[in-house]
């Protein structure tokens, strides 16, 4: 006998004492329960009688409990409960179509937080030596700013589903391949077994391609003369022909004057000169008084270095499973990931007045994080949105944000590579345990269908996993994952339920262990192949990178030795005017470098769970 009792909330407890007197008696149905994408969402129909005028629900009760009570059961037992969708159709008729999911209230809400539970940003220091696992199986620089619309984007990296419990309604997730459950069903005494197919294995190599882009940045000042000083006869001419600050040391060289100061003229020493030679008539034969000066200034030099950047990292990962006959093709590029900004904070949300679906005013908690007004900000006062963003509420009251430093995943701006450091560590794992979980769902390419009795399916769900035992399979046996099961209730009184297992046909080898120059990634095992980048500027140096020139021309030694030597000092002098030469390197700029890299992984450890090879030996 099979019922369908009305609850008020959809957590009622199930109450067998009542269950029979308050209940809609199923005529036929079905319960299902099977992966769509990276989620498992149960539901069930049933066929009832019309009830006519009582109607087909109980005052605002939408949800119900399935239960079944069998000759061999003490009292009712629960087989699923759900929320009634849509309303149903021909209810006019004898009969009417019930159709319900296995969902709480605000499902959405629930599986949305529970995902987001699992979504690492870029607070945490992620270390490659004592590496945060979390921050492995989840990177936001593999999602867009808005991938917590999407619950199933958590799970990229991770071999689950997320599973909601047909009979509890409750979220979990399960293990794409393990199980703590093991049913084992003995076809033995059947003609006909299980139908078993193979199709769409993965390659024997599978690849993942991740780029990331960037515009390496240097900008600062570095002190030239701190202070310098010349001794001059020409300190009009030296003063009027020195650099301004914002003046370009050389043409596009990336070098500018950020300071230049003329702290002190000084007058030093006068000296005389003899006059020779017939050019000054009477006056040869006299002196001149010439007057030295000591200048003293200041200069500071301003770099502005910026060069576009691109890595492009190819992981390949053997597929670890039996010898299966395949196509030409050797390799298959399952995902290319363009990496999101690595200079800019995207693991922080934006500040709001409102809630942009609700247009509720948006309440801040201590601890939020946001970005506004170009910076990054910690709430440390509870408080309702202002209507624009302000540190303080008012002058007197007390402060709502806190400044912090922003998360960009790229923390120096200097840096001209990403894969190798500890950041980009975290990025190459996740990419490889998101390979891994792609090869490990492929590798489930063995697919068994078949049928078995009520009383034997009706405790199995999708979290389970089952063990075959029928002369004809390959082997004799297999093991598979409960990927979709049917459970029927036929018009005529007869049940059965129709499940679908998936297998893995893997060698069964034992895990890898990593090398002296290997490393690991969950269970997988890689090395890299990394050539340095090209560097045509050290961007790290620009700070203390002395100038190429820093000379005087025509100083007070020299003027004063070729004014002695000459009829006409004064001349001789104008015509060596004392100069400062600056220069600093060029900082070349290319259009775009690229850097290629690649990760190369031991296959990994796959179970045997179907051996399609008995002749090759194994169980």
């Amino acid at each position: 006998m099979f019922g369908l009792q009305y609850i008020p909330a959809f957590d009622t407890p199930f109450d067998p004492q009542a269950a029979t007197d308050d209940a809609y008696f199923a005529i036929s149905g079905s319960v299902y329960e099977q992966r769509v994408g990276r989620k498992i969402e149960p539901y069930f129909k049933i066929t009832v009688e019309n009830p006519g005028v009582a109607g087909f629900m109980p005052s605002t009760n939408r949800y119900a409990i399935l239960w079944e009570q069998r000759e061999t059961d003490a009292e009712p037992v629960v087989v699923a409960r759900g929320r009634l969708v849509p309303l149903p159709t021909g209810m006019s008729g004898k009969t009417i179509d019930l159709t319900f999911r296995c969902l709480p209230p605000s499902a959405d809400d629930i599986i949305t937080s529970a995902a987001d539970a699992l979504r690492v940003g870029e607070a945490v220091d992620y270390d490659p030596e004592d590496p945060d696992e979390g921050a492995e199986l989840y990177d936001p620089l593999f999602y867009s700013a808005n991938s917590s619309d999407d619950p199933e984007s958590a799970l990229s990296a991770r071999p689950e589903l997320w599973r909601w419990d047909r009979a509890t309604l409750s979220l979990g997730r399960t293990h794409l391949v393990e199980s703590d459950v093991l049913h084992t069903l003995d076809f033995e005494g059947l003609e006909e077994p299980p139908v078993l197919t193979v199709t769409n294995p993965p390659k024997p190599m599978t690849r993942i391609r991740v780029i990331a882009g960037w515009t390496q940045v240097a900008k600062g000042r570095q002190t030239i003369s701190e202070p310098d000083s010349v001794q001059t006869y020409t300190a009009d001419d030296f003063l009027a022909s020195f650099p301004q600050p914002g003046a370009s040391i050389g043409s596009a060289t990336g070098w500018t004057l950020a300071e230049a100061e003329v702290e002190a003229v000084n007058d030093d020493t006068p000296t005389t000169l003899n006059i020779s030679g017939t050019k000054f008539g009477n006056a040869s034969g006299g002196q001149i008084r010439l007057q030295p000066k000591t200048i003293v200034f200041r200069l500071t030099a301003a770099y502005d270095y910026s060069q576009q950047r691109e890595e492009l990292l190819d992981i390949v990962l053997p597929s670890g499973l039996q010898e299966i006959p395949e196509e030409d093709d050797q390799v298959e590029t399952v995902e290319i990931v363009t990496l999101a900004a690595l200079n800019i904070d995207g693991s922080t949300s934006e500040w709001l007045y409102e809630d942009p679906e609700t247009l509720e005013v948006m309440h801040y908690v201590v601890g939020d994080e946001v970005l506004a007004a170009g910076k990054a900000w910690t709430c440390v006062t509870e408080h309702d949105a202002t209507e624009d963003f302000r540190v303080r509420d008012y002058d007197d009251g007390p402060v709502l944000w806190e400044r912090r430093e922003k998360r960009a995943p790229m923390r120096d701006p200097r840096s001209s590579k990403f894969f190798d450091t500890p950041r980009g560590i975290r990025a190459v794992r996740h990419a490889i345990r998101r390979l891994y979980r792609a090869v490990l769902e492929r590798s489930q390419c063995a697919t068994t269908e078949f049928d078995v009795p009520w009383d034997i399916a009706r405790g199995i769900t999708c979290e389970h996993s089952c063990r075959i035992l029928h002369r004809r399979l390959p082997g004799g046996e297999l093991v598979g994952k409960v990927t979709a099961i049917e459970l029927i209730i036929a018009a005529d009184g007869s049940r059965r339920a129709h499940i679908t297992l998936a297998s893995v046909p893997g060698t069964g080898s034992s895990a890898a262990t990593p090398g002296p120059d290997e490393q690991q990634a969950g269970g997988v095992v890689y090395s890299t192949s990394y050539r340095a980048p090209s560097v045509p500027v050290n961007a790290f140096d620009l700070a203390t990178l002395p100038p190429r020139i820093y000379s005087f021309e025509n100083t007070w030694p020299q003027q004063h030795a070729a004014a002695v030597a000459s009829s006409d000092p004064v001349g001789t002098i104008g015509a060596m005017p004392t100069r400062l030469r600056i220069a600093f390197t060029p900082l070349r700029e290319e259009d775009l470098l690229t850097r290629r890299m690649s990760v190369s992984c031991v296959a990994p450890a796959l179970p045997k769970q179907i051996n399609l090879r008995p002749d090759m030996g194994g169980p």
